[in-house]
């Protein structure tokens, strides 16, 4: 998927030049030859949204849709490029944050076998290693962050369970369909393609299947209201006043800004205590080796 904030900040600028698209998409893609069936789509007349759909993730292409309906695309562009480099900080940031426990924890399991590699003992140096290796993996593997996999047009019959492993890609997901559902209900986008966009945005989180659930009722005439089940309580209740005051765009922005910070929070607690952990499991690794230096001897007590 395109996530160069380069280039939707340069369509942004070429917009606001006056450029016709399949010329400013030309130009701000340069050589990107997955743009090639995008530029062949504007030439023929769809719009931006359409043409670029296949290439964005659904989240982007609900921005876009919506900043085509409201006349403000240029502005929507630039709220684009924004989220792919706040996402990129974000991402460098933890990386950085990992990369000091990752050397160490690899050093420590280099110097955890050198004593038996020097004695010729090659496999027990390498139980010493695994000693520090396999937790610092399964620690690694644990946090990683998680693509849901989920049908985009159709959530499922039952809400996604949320457990330690997935809860971060859960709400993640969440926060996605809530922000294309602010754009979409804002702009004045037909209420059945906001709902449709949203549910694709956030595929496999809460919010996607409730809103996928909402579109037969919201046609009836109900409000989105009424389909407030996976998502949690509190969130309901802020999501139904924002639809009776008619600022259901902002609530469910603002829903989706406590959600991201709650993700990035656990993620940067994470990072912060992974050093110590990792300290520790060195430490005790070091004192155990240093122990089995000195075996234990004892003469028994006699009467």
């Amino acid at each position: 998927m395109l996530s160069d904030p380069t280039f939707f900040r340069s369509l942004a600028s070429l917009h606001r030049s006056g450029i016709a698209w399949p010329q400013a998409v030309a130009t701000a893609a340069g050589t990107n030859a997955a743009l090639a069936q995008s530029l062949k789509s504007l030439a023929e007349g769809q719009g931006l949204a359409e043409s670029l759909g296949p290439v964005v993730d659904p989240l982007d292409r609900a921005m876009l849709q919506a900043g085509e309906a409201s006349g403000r695309l240029e502005a929507t562009l630039e709220r684009i490029a924004t989220r792919h480099e706040q996402q990129a900080r974000l991402r460098g940031e933890r990386r950085a944050a990992l990369a000091y426990p990752v050397v160490m924890g690899h050093i420590a399991a280099l110097l955890a076998a050198v004593p038996d590699l020097i004695a010729g003992n090659p496999g027990q140096g390498l139980l010493w290693a695994l000693g520090v290796l396999v937790p610092l993996w399964v620690v690694l593997w644990t946090i990683r962050p998680r693509k849901l996999a989920a049908n985009p047009d159709h959530p499922g019959t039952k809400p996604p369970s949320i457990t330690p492993l997935n809860r971060n890609a859960i709400e993640e997901a969440d926060a996605r369909s809530l922000l294309a559902l602010a754009d979409g209900h804002e702009s004045g986008v037909r209420y059945d393609d906001v709902l449709t966009l949203a549910t694709r945005a956030g595929a496999g989180g809460r919010v996607a299947f409730d809103l996928y659930r909402a579109k037969p009722r919201v046609a009836e005439g109900k409000p989105l209201a009424t389909a407030w089940s996976a998502v949690p309580e509190p969130m309901a209740r802020a999501l139904s006043v924002g639809e009776d005051t008619g600022e259901l765009g902002e609530a469910a922005r603002q829903q989706a800004s406590e959600l991201a910070f709650r993700v990035e929070t656990r993620r940067r607690k994470v990072a912060a205590l992974l050093p110590l952990g990792i300290m520790i499991l060195v430490g005790g690794l070091v004192a155990w080796r240093v122990i089995s230096f000195y075996p234990v001897s004892y003469t028994p007590l006699r009467a």
